[in-house]
């Protein structure tokens, strides 16, 4: 393995969502061909034409669940994790949702720069790319303080909350697969969800995360939050509000130019069979 180019492993689980995953992976294949990757597919008993797709793409590694139904999610998405990670053979190993689209060719150098920069680094991301306004934040924060007040004023038990913004969320992070491997950690939400938990387990063992600037990053890859509900009837949101905002989020990339050439862009199935 050349040390200018790790091996890096990308890992995707997946329950017919092809409108998505199909944009997804041909946007890692138009933009990461200075990386040396390997990509893994988990699909979770899809029962439409998106496995067929799927097992077309002689370029990625697809794993078959056919025993996991969506009413185990999100379960079945860290579980997923868990699997890819067996089969990977990257040093490093990034999870991924498939409402993420990258959009430059040099989306995975802020992961790799914190990785190289300090060893006892093992896990790196980002926060939500959805930039706040301040006016947004004041009011979440004001929100947040008055439902406090509420709760115990009612005797409700104060929970401790991971700090936003301190730890790598999981629709795209990079983690060192030996140091996961190693202490038989899991990305199975023992502490938490949505990264906290992997995060967690690191600090516990002595390793730090680091955290790349959303500004940095939402210049090269886009997330599409709740992205895979916007698409899937099968997997609703709880709140009729932010189901309807997924709705609109999903069609407004739909529409966009460089989403369109992707999606017209069927040479991007086609390579060389996965490793």
């Amino acid at each position: 393995m050349s040390s200018d180019r790790p091996r890096i492993t990308i890992c995707i689980p997946h329950w017919q969502v092809k409108a998505l995953m199909t944009l997804c992976l041909r946007a890692i294949r138009k933009h990461s061909h200075q990386y040396n990757l390997e990509v893994i597919v988990v699909d979770n008993g899809s029962c439409d034409d998106s496995l067929d797709y799927l097992r077309l793409l002689k370029w990625i590694r697809l794993v078959e669940r056919p025993g996991e139904v969506h009413t185990n999610w999100p379960q079945n998405t860290l579980s997923a994790w868990d699997r890819g990670l067996q089969d990977a053979t990257g040093e490093y190993f990034i999870t991924m949702h498939s409402d993420v689209f990258v959009r430059r060719d040099d989306w995975l150098d802020p992961f790799l720069q914190e990785m190289n920069h300090d060893p006892s680094v093992a896990g790196v991301g980002t926060w939500k790319l959805n930039l706040e306004t301040p006016l947004y934040a004041f009011q979440k924060k004001i929100l947040g303080h008055a439902t406090a007040t509420i709760k115990s004023l009612f005797g409700r038990k104060k929970t401790i909350a991971p700090k936003e913004g301190h730890y790598p969320r999981d629709y795209c992070a990079m983690y060192r697969r030996n140091v996961i491997l190693k202490h038989n950690f899991t990305f199975h939400s023992v502490h938490g969800g949505g990264g906290y938990g992997i995060a967690k387990q690191l600090w516990d063992a002595g390793y730090s995360t680091r955290m790349v600037p959303v500004h940095e990053l939402a210049a090269k890859i886009v997330h599409v939050a709740h992205g895979t509900a916007a698409v899937v009837p099968e997997k609703p949101l709880r709140h009729k509000r932010t189901q309807r905002k997924a709705e609109r989020k999903v069609a407004k990339l739909f529409s966009e130019n460089w989403i369109e050439a992707l999606r017209d862009d069927a040479s991007l199935d086609l390579g060389r069979p996965a490793p």
